[in-house]
């Protein structure tokens, strides 16, 4: 079982030697009118889910890595391979049958 429709956005490698932090997150989240949830790093690998009109007409307009630069103010340079990427889906493990009341 299925919840939520799967996001669909970008990936983007951080150049070695650039930290990003929680606070980053955040501030790239509202330069792109995502939520924070929509935003996150690991392994060097920024992903961005595309989940707001605002960050449609960022990418619309090639910026994404522009915007996301100008967020952490770091280089653009410092930003590479940019790739459309799908969140992959997560199963549920549990029976929904285990929930229901007796009554």
């Amino acid at each position: 079982m299925y919840g939520l429709p799967l996001r669909k956005g970008f990936t983007l490698k951080v150049k070695q030697g650039i930290h990003l932090n929680r606070p980053d997150m955040h501030e790239i989240a509202e330069e792109l009118g995502v939520t924070e949830n929509d935003v996150f790093i690991k392994d060097g690998v920024l992903t961005v889910y595309n989940t707001s009109a605002t960050c449609q007409e960022i990418i619309d307009d090639n910026a994404l890595a522009i915007f996301i630069a100008m967020a952490v103010d770091i280089s653009p340079d410092d930003l590479s391979d940019l790739k459309a990427v799908e969140e992959e889906p997560m199963k549920m493990d549990f029976d929904l049958a285990d929930f229901e009341d007796d009554d």
